[in-house]
């Protein structure tokens, strides 16, 4: 049965470990989409490369959708774990299950009607949307799987199952790139090939994900069914909160690359190749912030308030060590990596800027990440949502004007620069006196 790992050992034994674990894990989701847009590409058809970047935009929201889905898992597994009590554990897993496939069914099927609609919406037309509609026919209705996939590895996070929360992303990663070429040009099927390799890696992780938690592990029961919904109150605070905060994200995008536009294509190319390299460098981060809230989750079940601080801070000196690693790499390798991707003067003053200084932004990024992940893991998911709608907002769209105003797009870089710097103050500030509350809570 389940021990919760976390609330005992060094703490910073776990981070490391299990950061390890999950950023191997991310690293074979880039290797894995990489390899379609490599498969793909090699057809030799431009309106297939196009439909795949029409449906970018719809993927994207499912998976973020899916991946707020399993932070409200985490959050009640982890918190269950820490209280060690076997039958509480179980409920809390098989109800995050049923739950998740509660919201992300209606929302799949919504996706799957008018899905061509929003391609049109996006500009796709002509073969290209054909291509993308034939596409997100195929893999949208999926959309339930990979919520049980990323919930079933949020569960193996959650119960400290290093190997195993890795093997499930490592499975699904490499069946989807041996199918890719057998079902694009041996069995002819074209871009529908590569939506049926995506769906049969994502049924494949659904299986071995519920061979681990359900058979192996003994983490589900199937009974009692109407004491689930006893769940349902506390999974919905934290699923909607970051759902809302999700939804959030795009828009500071899509906002930033409206402010780009201003100053033409070039200005537009230079932030995307950034934004490009940003996950691909800091991918240590969001690995982190990962782990972070189940080992808060695990030690605030426990009442173990000394073990979720020191996790807190520890994380935080983390994110600092490892961005100014980074920094200084893009600092010293900036000569070799502008080069490579061949555009213009203007676009590469941007990505200059970036490693010049700019990337020292992750740091307070990273901030925020660790802070929203320990709140939405000791029942105040509402404060990451307000963080990181308010960062997407007052703390994107008034810095980044003022920015522009005074310095063209790299004056609008520096401007969400500090606007990152203020909204991880405030958080941290607020999760430094949430540390001190509940502490005070547990001792009386």
């Amino acid at each position: 049965m389940s021990v919760a790992e976390y609330t005992h050992g060094p703490i910073n034994r776990h981070l490391l470990i299990m950061t390890v674990a999950a950023t191997a894990s991310l690293i074979m989701v880039f290797v894995s989409d990489l390899a379609d847009m490599y498969y793909l590409s090699l057809l030799g058809v431009e309106e297939v490369m196009a439909a795949v970047g029409y449906a970018g935009p719809i993927l994207l929201f499912t998976i973020t959708l899916c991946i707020g889905l399993s932070i409200a898992c985490s959050a009640l597994v982890s918190t269950a774990i820490g209280s060690e009590n076997k039958q509480v554990i179980q409920e809390s897993v098989t109800a995050s299950f049923i739950f998740s496939l509660i919201i992300i069914i209606p929302i799949t099927l919504l996706l799957w009607f008018f899905s061509p609609d929003i391609v049109s919406l996006l500009g796709g037309e002509g073969l290209s949307a054909t291509y993308a509609d034939q596409y997100l026919s195929i893999v949208i209705p999926s959309t339930p799987l990979l919520a049980l996939c990323i919930s079933l590895g949020s569960v193996m996070r959650a119960r400290g199952d290093a190997l195993n929360s890795m093997l499930i992303t490592v499975l699904g990663g490499s069946l989807n790139i041996i199918l890719d070429p057998i079902f694009i040009f041996v069995l002819d099927m074209g871009i529908e090939g590569a939506a049926v390799a995506t769906v049969i890696s994502r049924l494949a992780m659904v299986f071995y994900g519920f061979y681990i938690v359900s058979y192996k592990n003994g983490l589900m029961v199937y009974r009692h069914v109407k004491r689930y919904f006893d769940y349902w109150r506390n999974y919905i605070k934290v699923a909607v909160p970051v759902m809302c905060t999700d939804f959030s994200i795009p828009f500071g995008i899509a906002f930033m690359t409206y402010v780009m536009a201003q100053f033409g294509d070039s200005a537009v190319v230079g932030n995307t190749i950034v934004s490009r390299i940003q996950p691909v460098a800091f991918i240590g981060l969001y690995a982190l912030a990962a782990i972070v809230g189940p080992i808060v989750g695990q030690n605030f079940g426990a009442q173990k308030m000394d073990r979720v601080a020191e996790t807190v801070y520890s994380s935080l000196r983390f994110v600092v060590i490892y961005c100014v690693a980074v920094c200084a790499i893009l600092w010293i390798g900036q000569s070799l990596l502008v080069p490579v991707f061949n555009t213009t003067d203007e676009a590469n003053e941007l990505i200059y800027l970036f490693c010049n200084g700019m990337s020292l932004i992750f740091i307070f990024n990273g901030i925020t990440l660790v802070t929203n992940a320990f709140f939405s893991h000791v029942g105040f998911a509402y404060y990451s949502a307000i963080i990181d709608i308010t960062k997407a907002t007052f703390g994107t769209i008034p810095f980044a004007i003022a920015g522009a105003y005074v310095n063209g797009p790299e004056g609008a870089l520096w401007g969400v620069f500090l606007g990152a710097v203020i909204i991880s103050i405030v958080g941290l500030l607020i999760a430094n006196r949430l540390i001190k509350r509940l502490a005070a809570r547990v001792v009386e």
